[in-house]
């Protein structure tokens, strides 16, 4: 049934494509050829030259030039609309606050995590519904791997030499989605964190893996409230031991509940502030200690 994708193609790019797979650009997947036309349009799509240099990247601490972050946004599969959504969120993880050398460098799980708000969401296709975090949408996939690309190829956080994750996760491939704000009941993220509605906005998150909150059956927001709660609270977790904020993806339904109640996102956050904690005999003897002492 699947006969009809069958295509031709020369020998050579074949090989030129194997070549791409093996080489220090991949990352497992196959790629896109970064052919000169392909990223110069890509470059002409952000305004600026080639060669200017949109931030310095760990951990080799390399400056990452508009060229550079072409070139990895095409041999991801990005259309050239989608590269200033790429260049934003280089810029984001760059910046020295985000301490991005922790995040490419670590043995935990972390790994670069997008959000985008605005109406560049809508307009790329971005998916901010259902299935948003998997497979299916090419400028989710895209987007969330040309910024992974470039942290290998460009950062050289290579996976068992810089990067050491003891095992990773299938995010530090690609994450990015958009947030559904048009079935929100609270102001847009990007809007909490001090811009203004009209613009739009990429936000980058350290992430480790999602963890599901399975609940069908809460019907207040004081039991939705116990059941992300207890979630949050588990001793194994970064947040646990290191501290840090922690990102609540909130499904369309169970916001509702909060909206009933005449919730807040700031009342939701503080009240799970207030119950998401880890009895330090949670803790094992030894990691007991090490938490406390900090």
């Amino acid at each position: 049934m699947l006969e009809t994708f069958l295509i031709d193609v020369p020998p050579v790019v074949e090989g030129q494509m194997e070549a791409l797979m093996e080489g220090e650009l991949g990352d497992g997947f196959p790629l896109i050829p970064p052919t000169r036309p392909a990223v110069d349009r890509m470059i002409i799509t952000s305004g600026r030259k080639s060669n200017d240099v949109i931030g310095v990247m760990a951990p080799l601490m390399m400056e990452v030039s508009i060229e550079d972050a072409a070139i990895c946004t095409v041999a991801a599969g990005c259309k050239p609309e989608y590269f200033s959504v790429v260049v934003a969120a280089l810029e984001a993880m760059m910046d020295p606050e985000f301490n991005l050398l922790a995040i490419q460098a670590t043995t935990e799980l972390a790994s670069t995590l997008l959000i985008v708000n605005g109406s560049i969401g809508e307009r790329l296709g971005v998916q901010s519904g259902s299935g948003c975090l998997g497979p299916g949408y090419r400028a989710n996939a895209t987007i969330g791997r040309a910024v992974r690309l470039a942290g290998m190829c460009i950062g050289g956080a290579v996976p068992g030499e810089t990067d050491m994750a003891t095992f990773g996760h299938a995010g530090k491939f690609t994450s990015c989605f958009a947030e559904a704000e048009a079935d929100s009941p609270w102001e847009p993220f990007h809007v909490g964190r001090g811009y203004s509605k009209q613009r739009s906005a990429v936000t980058v998150v350290g992430a480790d893996a999602p963890v599901n909150v399975n609940d069908f059956a809460s019907s207040s927001a004081q039991s939705m409230l116990k059941m992300i709660a207890e979630t949050m609270s588990y001793p194994g977790s970064n947040n646990a031991q290191g501290g840090g904020e922690v990102l609540i993806v909130v499904s369309p339904g169970h916001a509702e509940l909060f909206e009933k109640a005449g919730m807040t996102r700031r009342d939701v956050q503080e009240a799970l502030f207030e119950r998401a904690r880890v009895p330090l005999e949670r803790f094992s003897p030894e990691i007991s200690k090490r938490v406390h002492g900090k």
